[in-house]
C-alpha cells in the first residue's frame, strides 16, 4: 500500500485518537469525565520561513514507491481491525463487558489514588495517598475516602484527620476510623453533602493531614459537587421483545431535553459483569421512559441467562437547548433486580453494526 503522506497522516491521527480515548468511547458516547487542564502556548514573534525537508511521520517509512506504513504500524492496524470486527456483532448500546476493562471503560466515576512520598525530596520516605469513593458527588451524597500510609513499619503509631474545603473555607470535618484490612489505612467519612447555595457544578477539596514520626504531612485532592436536574424514579420488570431483553427505566426531569441513561448488567449469582447498556431519548415533558436493551448476541457472549442485577447507573441530560451543557440526574437506588429468561425465548437474530464494520474494513485495507 502506498497512500499519500496526507492520507497517511490522517489515518495516524485517527488511530492515535482511537488508542488515546479508548475504542468504546471514541465512537459510542460523549465522555462525561472532567476535562483535563490545558496549557496555553506563550506568544512568540514570527520568524522567517525556512524551507525544510518533509518530516517523517511516526509509523511510516519511505519506500521505492513512496510513503508507506511500517510493518509494526500495519500489525497494529490489523489488531484494531480485529477488535472492530468483533464489535460488528453488537449494537453500540449493548456491548459485552471484558471484566479487565470494567473500571477503565464502563465505570467513568471511579477515582484514582495518586501515591506520593511523604517527603517529596526523599522518594524512599513512606507513601501517602487519599482516594475518594467517587469523582463526582450529588446533593445528599455521603462523601467518603480511604487514606493510606504505605511503607511505614506496622508498629509505628500514625493518625489522620481530614476536612472538606470550598474556596478555602472549611465545610465539614471528617470522622476517621482505622481500617482492619491493612496497617496505617483509614476510612474517612463525611455526612450528607448539601450546598443549597450552589446552582452549578463546583470543585471541592478534601484536605488531609497524615501524622507519624513526630511530623505532619498535608495532602489535597479534589472532586466535583454537581447539582441535579433529573431523577431515576425506578426500573420496571424486564421482558423479552424479539432479540432484545428490554428494561424500562422511569425518569423525571426539571429540564426536558435529550436524556441518557446507562448502566451495567451483572450476573446476580456470580457477580460477573456482563453487558454495558445505554439508552437515549428526547423527553419533551417532565417525565418519561428510557428503555435499556440487551441484545441476545451480547447476552450469549456473556453466557448468562440471568437472573441479573442492573448497577452502576448514570443519568444525564445531554447538551441541548437552551444552554447546551451536560447536566446530571440523581439515582438513589444502587442495584435493581432483573429477572431471567432462557435464551430460547429470544429471536436469535444476528446484529450487524455497520459503523464498526466500515471501520474494520478500512483498517484492514490500509494495514494489508
Amino acid at each position: 500500500m502506498n497512500d499519500s503522506p496526507r492520507l497517511i497522516q490522517g489515518v495516524l491521527v485517527g488511530v492515535a485518537a482511537l488508542i488515546g480515548v479508548g475504542l468504546y468511547s471514541a465512537f459510542n458516547e460523549t465522555s462525561d469525565m472532567p476535562a483535563p487542564a490545558t496549557e496555553q502556548p506563550a506568544q512568540v514573534l514570527a520568524s522567517p520561513k525556512i524551507e525544510q525537508a518533509p518530516a517523517e511521520l511516526p509509523g511510516t517509512q519511505m519506500t521505492d514507491q513512496g510513503h508507506d506504513f511500517t510493518p509494526e504500524m500495519k500489525e497494529r492496524l490489523l489488531e484494531l481491525s480485529d477488535i472492530y470486527e468483533e464489535q460488528t456483532k453488537y449494537p453500540d448500546f449493548s456491548l459485552p463487558i471484558d471484566k479487565n476493562e470494567l473500571e477503565t471503560k464502563y465505570l467513568p466515576d471511579i477515582a484514582v489514588a495518586n501515591e506520593l512520598p511523604a517527603r517529596l525530596s526523599d522518594p524512599n520516605s513512606p507513601g501517602l495517598s487519599i482516594k475518594t469513593s467517587r469523582l463526582r458527588y450529588f446533593p445528599g451524597d455521603e462523601v467518603s475516602a480511604i487514606a493510606v500510609i504505605s511503607g511505614l513499619p506496622e508498629a509505628e503509631p500514625s493518625s489522620v484527620r481530614s476536612q472538606l474545603l470550598w474556596n478555602g473555607e472549611a465545610l465539614a470535618h471528617a470522622t476517621v476510623m482505622p481500617r482492619d484490612d491493612a496497617p496505617h489505612s483509614y476510612d474517612v467519612h463525611f455526612g450528607p453533602l448539601q450546598l443549597s447555595q450552589v446552582s452549578q457544578q463546583v470543585e471541592l477539596n478534601l484536605y488531609t493531614e497524615f501524622m507519624f514520626q513526630g511530623e505532619s504531612f498535608e495532602r489535597l485532592t479534589s472532586f466535583e459537587y454537581v447539582p441535579t436536574i433529573a431523577r431515576l424514579d425506578g426500573v420496571a420488570p424486564a421482558s423479552v421483545n424479539g432479540e432484545y431483553l428490554e428494561i424500562p427505566v422511569y425518569v423525571s426531569t426539571d429540564k426536558p431535553g435529550f436524556h441518557r441513561v446507562k448502566g451495567n448488567l451483572y450476573d446476580a449469582t456470580t457477580g460477573e459483569p456482563l453487558v454495558h447498556l445505554r439508552a437515549e431519548e428526547q423527553l419533551d415533558t417532565s417525565s418519561g421512559t428510557l428503555v435499556l436493551k440487551a441484545h441476545i448476541a451480547a447476552l450469549k457472549k456473556a453466557g448468562s441467562e440471568g437472573p441479573y442485577e442492573l448497577k452502576d447507573l448514570g443519568l444525564q441530560r445531554l447538551p441541548s437547548e437552551p444552554d447546551y451543557i451536560t447536566e446530571f440526574g440523581s439515582i438513589e437506588q444502587e442495584v435493581f433486580n432483573v429477572n431471567s429468561f432462557s435464551f430460547n425465548q429470544y429471536s436469535d437474530k444476528p446484529y450487524i453494526n455497520e459503523k464498526s464494520q466500515r471501520i474494520a474494513k478500512e483498517l484492514r485495507r490500509i494495514g494489508s
